[in-house]
C-alpha cells in the first residue's frame, strides 16, 4: 500500500509486527514516534494522576501494554523509583527499537522492551501492576484483552488503562461535517455505543 498524501487522511503503510486488530494507521516513522512523544508530553499528566490513584507505587513491577515508543513506560519508571521495574511490551518491532534506543538516552536501569503479544508472552514472574493507554479502545474486544493480561498479575494487583470516552466527542459550535462523520470504535454494527465492550 502506498502513503496516501501527508497530513488529515493520511495512510501510512502497515508496518512489520501490526496487531492483530490491524495496522496501528499512522505507522512507526520518526515523524510518529515524535508526534506521540509530544503528545505525552500534553497527557502525561493525566496519565500519572490515575496510575498514582491506582495505586502504582515505588518498588513495584508493572507491565506496560502497548508501550510503542515508551512513553508510559518511562513515566511508570519516575512512580516506581529505582527498586521497581518496568517492562513495556508492544507488537510492533519498530516501537520496542524506537523505545530501547530512548531507555538507552535516559538513566534507566530497571526498564526494559519486548516484542510481541502480552496475552501470548511468558514473564518470569507477576506483576504488580498492568498499564496502558491508548490501547484497549483499538482492540477488537477489550474485555477479552484485559481478562488475558490478568493473568499476569499477582493476587491484589492493578491494570488500570487510560482510554478515551468517544461518546462524549462533540463540536462545538455545531458542525453538520462534524455531525455527519462516524466516531471510529464507539459504535457498534447497530449504531449503539460500545462502550470499549467493558459494560
Amino acid at each position: 500500500m502506498q502513503p496516501r498524501g501527508r497530513g488529515i487522511g493520511q495512510v501510512n503503510e502497515p508496518s512489520k509486527g501490526a496487531s492483530p486488530a490491524g495496522p496501528y494507521v499512522l505507522g512507526h516513522s520518526n515523524r510518529e514516534f515524535e508526534r506521540l512523544s509530544a503528545q505525552a508530553r500534553i497527557i502525561d499528566p493525566i496519565t500519572r494522576t490515575m496510575l498514582n490513584q491506582a495505586g502504582v507505587a515505588p518498588g513495584m513491577r508493572v507491565l506496560d501494554v502497548g508501550s510503542g515508543a515508551g512513553d508510559v513506560a518511562f513515566l511508570a519508571a519516575e512512580l516506581v523509583g529505582a527498586m521497581g521495574e518496568i517492562v513495556g511490551v508492544d507488537r510492533a518491532a519498530p516501537a520496542v527499537a524506537a523505545a530501547r534506543r530512548r531507555a538507552a538516552e535516559r538513566p534507566l536501569h530497571n526498564v526494559s522492551f519486548r516484542v510481541g503479544d502480552p496475552s501470548e508472552l511468558s514473564f518470569e514472574r507477576p506483576f504488580d501492576a498492568v498499564v496502558g493507554r491508548y490501547v484497549l479502545q483499538f482492540q477488537p474486544d477489550p474485555a477479552a484483552m484485559l481478562r488475558n493480561l490478568a493473568v499476569h498479575l499477582r493476587p491484589g494487583g492493578v491494570i488500570v488503562f487510560h482510554e478515551l470516552d468517544w461518546e462524549g466527542a462533540r463540536s462545538f459550535p455545531p458542525s453538520p461535517t462534524y455531525d455527519r462523520c462516524p466516531v471510529v470504535g464507539c459504535r457498534d454494527a447497530d449504531g449503539r455505543h460500545a462502550a470499549l465492550g467493558l459494560c
